[in-house]
């Protein structure tokens, strides 16, 4: 994360103009901020979230649709719970640096209207209201080659559109279900008995939005990025 900002607040810049990159991270222990200073006297100030996620205050946000999607969410939702960490999640999300971005919440609607909000910006496609326990997460060896299922319907979108941004909207109605989605939220790629490395799928520029009813598992809990 740390990397992350460093490179973005450079880019940002004026400091690398003639080659050189003197970058200066100092962390301040009364306040809990760390802060980032460029040669030319540039600063971004970093605080730890709920997750101790990193997130930025000055600036808040980076990408204008993490912003704006928040601005939005919030009018549906004016009791949002970290609105800045949410937003700094999603800035992870549009520069494909979370492999996946996970987000969680007890409340339904607002993860629909999330992943319904994300749809609005561009290059990102969105599949909408995944129940676990009705639609396979992936196909096994010996399911028939056309058997629905999320992870070939994610492929054939990122085959379709080169580079695009997917986000997935699930809906964990019991412990199975949180069981069953574990691996499509796992960090690492997606391999299967029968996978090629075409059909491997890779988790960066993926967002999953999940809700939980009831108790939210160790396991999926640990593959959070962000409960809302």
């Amino acid at each position: 994360m740390l990397s992350f900002y460093i490179n973005a607040l450079v880019l940002d810049s004026k400091a690398n103009e003639d080659g050189m990159i003197d970058v200066g991270v100092s962390f301040d222990k009364s306040s809990n901020f760390t802060t980032i200073t460029v040669k030319n006297g540039e600063q971004m100030q970093l605080k730890p979230g709920s997750f101790q996620n990193l997130y930025a205050i000055k600036p808040p946000t980076l990408d204008s649709r993490a912003s704006n999607t928040v601005e939005k969410l919030q009018k549906l939702h004016p009791k949002l719970k970290n609105p800045s960490e949410l937003s700094q999640i999603l800035d992870f999300y549009f520069a494909k640096t979370l492999a996946p971005a996970v987000i969680l919440s007890h409340d339904k609607q607002l993860i629909s209207d999330l992943i319904n909000l994300l749809s609005e910006s561009e290059g990102v496609h969105i599949i909408n209201n995944i129940d676990p326990s009705m639609y396979k997460m992936m196909k096994s060896l010996y399911d028939p080659s056309d058997t629905p299922n999320l992870r070939d319907d994610i492929l054939q979108i990122l085959h379709a559109d080169e580079g695009a941004l997917v986000a997935v909207e699930l809906s964990c109605h019991t412990s199975d279900s949180q069981l069953q989605i574990r691996e499509m939220i796992e960090d690492t790629p997606s391999m299967t008995a029968f996978s090629t490395e075409r059909s491997a799928l890779h988790k960066d520029g993926l967002l999953f939005g999940v809700f939980v009813e009831g108790q939210i598992t160790p396991e999926i809990e640990s593959r959070a990025s962000l409960v809302i």
